[in-house]
């Protein structure tokens, strides 16, 4: 079956979330991914309500990430859920988040998690 995918990649946010009190208060810079697959056989030529606006992703990730959170995966859902919740026409959705600057001793890298729905 034929589909659209729209993604949005590198998405760039300073949201308050982690594990660690400080991280809440101090907050991180993330990096969000988001990947969506959609029937085309539901799309009509030029019919914007056929679509996924990706304006309209943009703003559902962003209001999730400006809340404090404790895990990625708590974030990833929510912004699942919403988006199943706002286009029930996905057929698959990938949600990643990265944080880029990880509170491990000695670890020079980045740590992320995707879910899959």
């Amino acid at each position: 079956m034929e589909c659209f995918v729209i993604r949005l990649n590198g998405l760039q946010f300073y949201s308050r979330i982690g594990v660690m009190d400080q991280e809440r208060v101090v907050g991180n810079e993330f990096v969000v991914d988001v990947e969506i697959r959609y029937p085309a056989n539901q799309f009509s030529m030029e019919d914007l309500c056929t679509t996924i606006s990706y304006a309209d992703v943009y703003e559902m990730v962003a209001h999730r990430m400006d809340q404090p959170w404790m895990l990625l995966e708590s974030v990833a859902k929510a912004v699942s859920d919403d988006l199943h919740e706002r286009y029930p026409g996905i057929q698959n959705l990938a949600v990643t988040i990265k944080k880029t600057s990880v509170p491990v001793r000695n670890m020079d890298g980045t740590a992320s998690i995707t879910l899959l729905s």
